[in-house]
C-alpha cells in the first residue's frame, strides 16, 4: 500500500468517550512501519478539555473550504499523536475503502507537521520516533 501520510479519514474510534466517528489525518509512521501516528481533526474546540491558552494554540483552524473532507470548519487537533497498528488499518481501508476521506496538501500538511513539532505536550521521543525530527 501506498504511502499513508496526509490521508484523511472518517471511522469509528473506542479512544473517545463514547467511542464515536472521527475525522482524522495520518501524520507519521515509525521506523519499523508497524505503527502510524495521526491527529483528530474536532467539529468545535473543548474548552473543558483545552482550557489553557498553550492546549488551545496546539490546534488547527482548517475552514471547509478548498477541503473536501471538511464539511465545515474543524480545528485539527496537534496536542496529542494518536498511535495506529499500519496493518489493522489497511485491513480497514482494504475492507472499506470509503473510510478514505481524501488527502492533505502540502501546505496544510506542512503546517500540521510543524504545529506538532512545536507541541509542548508531545514527548520529544514520540516525535523523533515517528519522524518529527532527526
Amino acid at each position: 500500500m501506498a504511502s499513508l501520510i496526509g490521508t484523511v479519514l472518517r471511522m469509528m474510534v473506542k479512544d473517545t468517550t463514547p467511542p464515536k466517528v472521527k475525522r482524522f489525518i495520518i501524520v507519521g509512521e515509525s521506523a519499523d512501519s508497524f505503527t502510524l501516528a495521526s491527529v483528530y481533526i474536532n467539529t468545535e474546540l473543548n474548552m473543558t478539555v483545552n482550557y489553557n491558552l498553550d492546549l488551545r494554540c496546539q490546534h488547527l483552524e482548517f475552514p471547509a473550504d478548498g477541503r473536501d473532507y471538511l464539511d465545515h470548519t474543524s480545528f485539527v487537533d496537534c496536542s496529542k499523536l494518536k498511535i495506529i497498528e499500519r496493518a489493522e488499518l489497511c485491513t480497514i481501508i482494504q475492507n472499506r475503502p470509503t473510510v478514505v476521506i481524501g488527502k492533505l496538501d502540502q501546505q496544510d500538511f506542512e503546517m500540521v507537521r510543524r504545529q506538532i513539532t512545536c507541541s509542548t505536550t508531545i514527548k520529544g521521543k514520540i516525535k523523533k520516533r515517528y519522524g518529527f525530527y532527526d
